[in-house]
């Protein structure tokens, strides 16, 4: 089953460093204040350590996902370096009056992840190994979120280190993070699973965007959102594929359309993400199901996905509903 994939490497004490994050030092008498009204989740669930979140534009289109940490004088807003820059400039106009600096400390501080069963134990030393850190609670088992000093490397006793498994992990989860999942200026909170993945208070005061994710909230209908896919070459045998081969990575571009095999459409029931040797791709949840239903039945006329590569190939694409998702589709 695909949802199997979900916890291939939940076994094993991994962890790993996350490359091409920035980190923005948020302080000042007014920072608790300012960063409430500036993104969509309570500034009440930090509790002391940290919490995921969404900077919004003000039409409610994502500028970037981030995990906002208590450093004990302040915050630290992590986010995708791709938008960093432009998160620090959206700080820096909004704060007119108030009391707040805000800093890049990227160069200062790399951000870790660590996972596995020896994680629980991890977390009761994570205070003297980190200047901040968090449980990470997008999905199960995604383990702790940690902020460390590039003057001190992360070694935790008893784990491994593979950075490249993070990503591969993350997306067979299907949990998105970074610009290529939360699109700029683009995507929707609730499309890219912020709200399952607890990044959203819809009961907190207003902030920036607050109107379309509200209005989408109580309305109750999501008809698309990211979920995890699966790839296999046209000469593979199989349009419908349900393996991961690590040693291949598609040349597919995020943001590249998903179609139907042999189904002429004037729009994409789905448009890539994340592209690892799987990825996720933001598709039309009820196409989604009909997939999911068909893979047990025996049909002739079965729904198949593919994308083009860089070559002009096709691609096909496997999506399904992870395991964990609450019944909210």
């Amino acid at each position: 089953r695909p949802t199997d994939f979900e916890r291939v490497f939940d076994d094993h004490d991994q962890y790993a460093a996350l490359e091409g994050r920035a980190l923005l030092e948020v302080g000042g008498a007014d920072a608790t204040d300012f960063l409430q009204g500036m993104q969509c989740n309570d500034m009440a669930q930090i509790a002391g350590r940290g919490m995921l979140t969404g900077f919004l534009t003000p039409q409610g289109r994502m500028v970037a996902d981030a995990f906002v940490y208590a450093t004990g004088g302040g915050y630290m807003v992590e986010v995708d370096a791709r938008v960093g820059a432009h998160v620090q400039r959206l700080l820096a106009f909004y704060r007119l009056r108030a009391r707040v600096t805000v800093r890049d400390v990227s160069a200062e501080h790399q951000v870790w992840s660590a996972w596995g069963p020896g994680s629980a134990g991890l977390a009761r030393d994570a205070s003297s190994l980190a200047h901040a850190w968090t449980y990470d609670r997008r999905a199960p088992n995604m383990g702790l979120r940690l902020v460390v000093p590039r003057t001190r490397e992360l070694a935790p006793a008893g784990f491994a280190r593979h950075d490249p498994v993070y990503r591969l992990r993350r997306i067979l989860k299907g949990v998105g993070e970074g610009a290529d999942d939360f699109a700029r200026d683009a995507a929707v909170p609730l499309e890219c699973n912020l709200d399952i993945m607890q990044g959203v208070h819809f009961g907190k005061g207003c902030y920036v965007g607050q109107e379309l994710t509200i209005r989408t909230h109580h309305r109750g209908v999501v008809r698309k959102r990211l979920v995890p896919v699966l790839y296999s070459r046209a000469g593979d045998g199989t349009a419908t594929p349900l393996r991961v081969d690590c040693a291949w990575t598609p040349e597919l571009r995020p943001h590249a359309d998903v179609g139907r095999v042999g189904v002429a459409a004037r729009r994409a029931p789905g448009r890539l993400a994340s592209v690892a040797s799987a990825g996720l791709a933001l598709m039309r949840l009820e196409l989604v199901a009909q997939y999911e239903a068909q893979q047990h039945a025996d049909t002739a006329d079965k729904i198949a996905f593919s994308a083009t590569d860089a070559a002009g190939n096709r691609v096909f694409v496997s999506p399904w509903t992870p395991s964990w998702w609450p019944n909210c589709k």
